[in-house]
């Protein structure tokens, strides 16, 4: 296949996936407003709802799948998943399992069952205690953040403090984390396997903090801590922590998936585009 001719295929398939996560999201819109019996619902509104909350969605998918396109290179599909795994490093062990890969002829499936063995350790190398310790302070930072902010604003005028935690300052963070890792790390696979782990230690020390502050809210004021909403019945201390829980995890761990891809993919793109190049030979 031409370089020309896959690269209209690369970005057709991103297109496509592009499309296919605004569905989802159309989908996911619908239904929420149906949810809320809305008469008639206007496909226009279902568009922007999609547009509004999908776009980090769909271009993180149309950014991955010409990332994993550009690195899968090989072959066959053998060749090009260990090409992947490894991020297309010229590493000792990485020149060595391609090797060891190119050696394999008997049998397709010996080739895909060889492949497929080295792609857990493929994806365990080189990773270090860098992505542990950008856990380790994301779940520390935004345990306090939560804590410091739910007590700040039931000793105030009580009107919620979840939605201020998980909307905004994990997207920005995880932006960042991936953005720099994959600048200092020459690679958008660091810039994913560190925003990764920072999304890992977000998601606990929301939840450490956000469970028991749910309860407490309930306990406390008889509102969900995520936006100060009064039920129309009582609620108890275990429907406001499972109320944050859920929160969470919908409009938080939903919303954050995108931006390790797009800060990864961003600070591989411009450390590339400025890296200097050679000078011709001669």
């Amino acid at each position: 296949m031409s370089a020309g001719r896959a690269g209209w295929r690369t970005a057709a398939v991103a297109v496509g996936a592009a499309l296919a996560v605004l569905g989802a999201w159309a989908l996911v819109v619908r239904a929420g407003l149906a949810a809320d019996d809305e008469p008639g619902i206007p496909p226009t509104e279902v568009l922007v709802g999609a547009l509004f909350f999908g776009w980090p969605h769909a271009l993180a998918a149309a950014t991955a799948v010409v990332a994993a396109a550009r690195t899968a290179v090989g072959a066959d599909g053998p060749a090009r998943l260990l090409a992947l795994a490894t991020g297309g490093r010229r590493d000792e062990w990485g020149t060595a399992m391609r090797a060891e890969l190119a050696s394999i002829t008997v049998s397709r499936r010996e080739r895909r069952r060889f492949a497929a063995a080295c792609v857990p350790t493929a994806l365990r190398r080189g990773a270090g205690r860098s992505p542990w310790i950008t856990a380790t302070l994301c779940g520390v930072l935004f345990a306090a953040l939560t804590l410091a902010t739910s007590r700040a604003s039931l000793d105030g005028g009580r009107a919620g403090s979840l939605w201020a935690v998980i909307y905004g300052p994990p997207q920005l963070t995880l932006l960042a984390v991936g953005f720099v890792a994959a600048w200092t790390g020459r690679s958008m696979r660091a810039g994913l396997r560190h925003a990764g782990a920072a999304l890992v230690g977000i998601l606990v020390g929301v939840l450490v903090a956000a469970v028991p502050e749910g309860a407490h809210w309930a306990r406390e004021a008889g509102v969900f801590m995520l936006d100060g909403d009064a039920p129309s019945t009582p609620i108890t201390a275990a429907a406001g922590a499972r109320d944050a829980f859920t929160a969470t995890l919908t409009w938080g761990l939903v919303h954050w998936l995108p931006w390790p891809v797009l800060g990864a993919a961003a600070g591989a793109r411009l450390r590339r585009r400025s890296a200097p190049v050679a000078a011709p030979a001669g």
